[in-house]
């Protein structure tokens, strides 16, 4: 009786080891699969901030050149009109040689 005891206690000790070792392969294994998804996710999280970078950068480039175009063309206006009134005071003489230069006809 002690000699089949101590079978099955040794027989015990090696399931036991046996279950160890399969443990910590499928341990490893998780930890491979883990870190090789975990690339993948910060990989396509970059990729994602990046094209979003991207896309802002874009918008507000073009923000900025519509703002830029719309304080141009309202100077311009401000500078047309201030122009027309120093000509309409002007007497025709002047009218006239700034008409020339204006038109491109010295």
């Amino acid at each position: 009786m002690t000699e089949e005891i101590i079978q099955a206690i040794k027989l015990a000790e090696a399931q036991a080891q046996e279950i160890k070792r399969e443990a910590e392969s499928r341990a490893q294994a998780l930890v491979a699969d883990a870190e090789t998804e975990a690339t993948r996710v910060k990989d396509s999280a970059r990729e994602v901030c990046k094209a979003y970078a991207d896309s802002a950068l874009k918008n507000a480039k073009a923000e900025a050149e519509r703002r830029y175009n719309d304080a141009l063309l309202a100077r311009e206006k401000t500078a047309r009109e201030y122009c027309a009134k120093v000509l309409q005071n002007a007497d025709t003489a002047v009218s006239e040689i700034v008409g020339r230069i204006v038109s491109g006809n010295r």
